[in-house]
């Protein structure tokens, strides 16, 4: 990175990203210029990628789960140097969802990665308001993890209250290993993991959680609550075929414009009740407290850390990554 440049992941098209020195962000009204040390890879923007990402608008630069330090902060000079994380979204205060207090249902949303050039960069910018010291005791690459770890928080406060009900989550990835460690600090009475992967399974063991590589090892004990953390559009009739009668069922992962065939009868017989889950807003000190107070652990779930121009390892070999891979800019 120069005073001039940057260097950035630019994505003109599906399937159309290289990797591109472009002219220095310049610092808007209220907002800082952040230079990104660590942005990993989650599977929203590996759609975004692929162009397999609903409504996503091109060009774009992506990157939305991040830490980086501040270069420039003309309303907050004490942030320059220090190392920050922050809140992806901002909405708009004042469409009917924000006055219902939805604000992550925003129809005016501004969002890091999406409508405003994301962390796939060696610097760029974030309002001022949006950021977070980074603690001493969490890497950059455990920063990056706040931002899943805040969609997890939604969805636990959007499900029915987890004490002494028995929680399924459906997939190990991220999101799925955070909402099991949250699960059981509100009190879940059981909390089983279905994953195929055994690498993740000994992830879920590590973090005390149960496993099974299929739903249908719930067969015996349905559970009450069920999280869908794959982002794969066909479990969800299964999923709802996995949830014990009376039960809750939270869809947690994004399918894109994936389609499946389920019978609205199932939700019916069953008496099911289904939550959406699209991600959390004004949750980022939360997230910073439940693993300042161990609640919740970051580092199992990191997978590799990649030099910002190998990128293309991560998007041509992982179709469904293990876990999370940062990539470093080589920024200090």
């Amino acid at each position: 990175m120069s005073d001039n440049e940057i260097l950035a992941l630019i994505v003109r098209g599906p399937k159309q990203h290289e990797l591109e020195r472009m002219p220095r962000p310049v610092v808007g009204e209220g907002e800082a210029l952040v230079a990104v040390t660590h942005v990993a890879v989650c599977g929203t923007d590996l759609r975004l990628l692929r162009g397999t990402l609903h409504d996503a608008e091109y060009p774009v630069i992506p990157g939305h789960e991040w830490a980086g330090r501040v270069l420039e902060a003309p309303s907050r000079p004490e942030l320059i140097g220090k190392a920050v994380v922050g809140e992806g979204i901002t909405p708009c205060g004042r469409c009917t969802s924000c006055v219902a207090g939805r604000h992550n249902l925003c129809l005016d949303l501004d969002e890091v990665g999406f409508t405003r050039a994301g962390a796939f960069a060696e610097a760029f910018t974030v309002p001022e308001a949006n950021l977070r010291l980074l603690p001493d005791h969490l890497t950059g690459a455990e920063g990056c993890l706040l931002e899943p770890l805040c969609v997890a928080l939604h969805a636990v406060e959007r499900a029915p209250d987890l004490a002494g009900r028995d929680v399924g989550i459906i997939g190990a990835g991220t999101i799925g290993l955070l909402i099991g460690q949250l699960a059981v600090a509100a009190g879940a009475g059981s909390v089983t993991v279905a994953e195929p992967s055994a690498h993740r399974r000994s992830i879920a063991t590590e973090f005390g959680l149960g496993s099974c590589t299929a739903m249908g090892d719930w067969a015996e004990n349905q559970p009450e609550v069920v999280f869908d953390a794959t982002g794969v559009a066909s479990v969800f009739p299964l999923g709802l075929e996995a949830t014990r009668l009376g039960g809750s069922y939270v869809l947690v992962g994004y399918s894109g414009e994936e389609s499946t065939t389920s019978a609205p009868s199932t939700v019916m017989l069953r008496e099911l009740t289904v939550y959406g889950v699209l991600s959390g807003y004004d949750q980022i000190d939360e997230a910073l407290r439940v693993v300042a107070e161990g609640t919740v652990r970051l580092r199992p779930l990191l997978s590799d850390s990649i030099p910002i121009e190998n990128y293309r390892s991560v998007l041509d070999e992982q179709e469904n990554p293990p876990l999370r891979s940062v990539f470093v800019t080589g920024v200090e």
